[in-house]
């Protein structure tokens, strides 16, 4: 969308979006703390159109095959050749891609985590609409990008929003008493509560949703949510059975309804049913299947398997918040023991290279020796991509 917009004629619009963006981020982190002429470095790190964006670049060349960028390496600027207005003398540094799709956030996550140990086999998942995978066997370094679209940030499901104030963060099916326990966002207290009138589902909370139906028998592990005659036959409670209905796009579970409000005085008519369709469920497994298949073809081109991998690494805001075991039942990561959580390893990235000159020379290294693999141009990726839509441990 981006790139269209800005081919549309959109670019310089986008351009001054993010600049401005930039400078009020600035302004805000520093607000109380010193004065603007104190700022004299600024790192930049993203994904290869965003780069382009706030760069100011054409982006008409990453429209279709064979996807080209406008430039390569890492770009140094003062701020008001990039259109800065307040911090026009702050030195901006932008990190080095790979290609069109495996940005600066990916050579930044490689930095950050030394995924280029030559004692180690690594494997790197940067979950997002676009899922960075980086594979690092004993010293080389494998990458693609995958397009898991924008599912797990709540887009294109029904009921699905970013976590925020009133977010489900975490769901639970109780098989036996055939009850459903809500995780609730509470902004207010920054805690979970299960006595907050939810919003909508969030991405952890959509991992959830789908682990909890299959384990609920509800739902098969190819994507298909049964109708209420077809749960009760495979021996579901009706109590949960009876969660489910059906329109004229199919069928659909509803983890939070009418019955369900705690105070049964509120107005009914205000209240919106929040439900997982048998569309949501298929665009979760589209993206799950994405990640799932990219990774497995970064492994057959390195001529290793899951079971060679000395740790695997979950980075991204939203990977943090996801329950593993949820996450690995479904396939969404693979089924390991070793799976450490790094939180934004990208942005972490970024503030070494803020702080270190060697750290800028990494990135710089590792943009250019790192193998980029281009998943349109590999041909197991379709077959692996559509084994990958079987909801299932790896």
């Amino acid at each position: 969308m981006r790139i269209m917009n800005s081919n549309m004629g959109k670019a310089c619009l986008l351009h001054n979006i993010i600049t401005t963006q930039a400078e009020d981020i600035i302004e805000r982190l520093i607000n109380g703390i010193c004065t603007s002429d104190k700022i004299t470095e600024m790192v930049v790190t993203g994904n290869t159109t965003m780069c382009h964006l706030f760069l100011g670049k054409d982006l008409s060349g990453m429209a279709g095959t064979p996807f080209k960028t406008a430039y390569t390496g890492s770009a140094s600027l003062k701020g008001e050749k990039n259109g800065f207005k307040r911090f026009p003398d702050i030195n901006i540094y932008v990190m080095p891609g790979i290609a069109a799709h495996t940005g600066a956030d990916a050579v930044s996550v490689i930095c950050n985590q030394k995924l280029y140990q030559a004692d180690k086999i690594q494997l790197a998942i940067d979950i997002g609409t676009n899922a960075e995978i980086i594979l690092n066997n004993r010293g080389n370094i494998y990458a693609c990008s995958a397009a898991a679209g924008p599912a797990f940030e709540g887009k294109g499901v029904k009921c699905g929003i970013r976590a925020g104030n009133g977010a489900i963060n975490g769901i639970k099916i109780n098989k036996l008493a055939g009850n459903i326990i809500l995780d609730v966002i509470d902004i207010s207290s920054n805690t979970l509560q299960d006595s907050l009138i939810p919003k909508g589902i969030c991405g952890s909370g959509l991992v959830d949703a789908i682990a909890e139906l299959l384990k609920a028998g509800i739902l098969k592990p190819d994507g298909y949510l049964m109708c209420k005659e077809e749960a009760l036959e495979n021996g579901v409670k009706p109590g949960i059975a009876e969660r489910i209905h059906k329109n004229s796009e199919g069928n659909y579970f509803v983890f939070y309804g009418k019955n369900d409000l705690y105070n049964k005085q509120q107005c009914n008519s205000c209240h919106q049913d929040i439900i997982i369709t048998q569309k949501d469920i298929r665009n979760i497994q589209l993206a799950k299947a994405a990640i799932q298949a990219a990774a497995e073809v970064l492994l057959e081109t390195a001529g290793i398997t899951l079971y060679d991998i000395d740790e695997v690494k979950i980075a991204g805001v939203f990977g943090k918040f996801i329950h593993p075991k949820q996450a690995v039942l479904i396939g969404l990561y693979p089924g390991t023991d070793n799976i450490e959580f790094i939180g934004n390893a990208a942005g972490n990235g970024a503030a070494q290279a803020l702080l270190y000159q060697s750290s800028r020379e990494l990135a710089l290294k590792y943009s250019t020796e790192t193998k980029h693999i281009e998943l349109a141009n590999e041909k197991s990726f379709q077959d692996k991509f559509l084994n990958a839509m079987e909801l299932k441990k790896w």
